[in-house]
């Protein structure tokens, strides 16, 4: 059995649906990766991005690999790639089978990639600092700094498999809709494609969105004409067909959340997927009476203390 050493943080199957469309012939299929803060594109093969040896590979102490982990999600790719290539690409109803390779699919991709480790790893590197400072104040011996340490080398890979049945279980009982492009427009993805937003937790910065939320979103562009969207509102369910401005916005919005590199079927580009905030003067409004009422409210603390 062959040992998949090279592996994909973002699987072959999702990017082969970003391919160039006016690939030449005899050419190999390939996406243009933008590079986020140059946003420069490259022509790529899928199997030649977003991969690293043994990512997902678990070290065993007799000196083996194991890679139990990296063959999981191996079947969890193949069974919604088919589900896609066979209902979702020609807008059909998902069975409940097909729901729930979906939502596993998706529950995956929202854990699997390089932004997801370096939140989990920088998080717990604070952990150890802060009990490294508790073990020399107390005079004990680094024995949990050093524990954690050792964790912290998979807790990664094992929080993968860890968290996609939790997760999946949740995305299923949440509505479903996918929105489509009207082919004045094509969806963008990234190196972190999945995400959650929260419209209602844009005014502050203390909470981050959490899918128990009761306006939650969790979002993922499946394709150039497709993304797929979770919630909790009833009126978001089925295949929708989106005008070219929410297209835009969506791609503003995977641009924000990629980590390093974003990815299209064009080299085209559009300045406004790069804003922070949309074109929107209801938006803009909003966002400047925060700003205000939080000056307010700072000016009246500060008078009264």
């Amino acid at each position: 059995m062959s040992k998949p050493k090279s592996q994909h943080i973002i699987p072959q199957c999702y990017l082969k649906q970003f391919v160039d469309p006016n690939t030449p012939p005899g050419q190999e299929p390939y996406v243009w990766i933008f590079d986020r803060g140059c946003k420069r594109g490259k022509k790529r093969a899928p199997k030649n991005i977003l991969a690293e040896t043994d990512f997902y590979t678990l070290k065993i102490k007799t000196g083996e690999k194991d890679y139990t982990i990296e063959k999981t999600l191996s079947q969890i790719e193949s069974e919604y790639s088919s589900v896609f290539e066979k209902t979702i690409k020609y807008k059909l109803p998902l069975d409940d089978r097909d729901h729930v390779f979906l939502c596993a699919f998706v529950a995956a991709m929202l854990q699997r990639t390089l932004k997801q480790k370096a939140n989990m790893e920088g998080f717990l590197d604070q952990l150890i600092t802060m009990t490294e400072e508790a073990e020399k104040t107390h005079g004990v011996e680094p024995k949990t700094s050093l524990e954690l340490k050792q964790a912290k080398e998979d807790a990664h890979k094992l929080s993968i498999v860890q968290m996609i049945p939790g997760i999946t279980k949740i995305l299923f009982q949440m509505n479903l809709a996918f929105l489509c492009s009207n082919r004045r427009g094509s969806f963008i993805t990234s190196d972190a494609p999945c995400f959650l937003f929260n419209s209602r937790l844009q005014w502050q910065r203390f909470y981050g969105p959490g899918l128990g939320q009761k306006y939650v979103e969790v979002r993922m562009p499946l394709s150039p004409e497709m993304s797929v969207v979770f919630s909790w509102a009833n009126n978001l369910r089925g295949y929708l067909e989106i005008e070219t401005d929410l297209i835009h916005e969506c791609n503003r919005m995977v641009f924000g959340h990629s980590h390093e590199y974003f990815i299209a079927n064009s080299p085209k580009i559009k300045r406004r997927w790069f804003r922070r905030f949309p074109l929107d003067p209801i938006f803009i409004w909003r966002i400047l009476k925060n700003e205000v009422e939080s000056t307010l409210a700072r000016l009246r603390h500060k008078y009264h203390v």
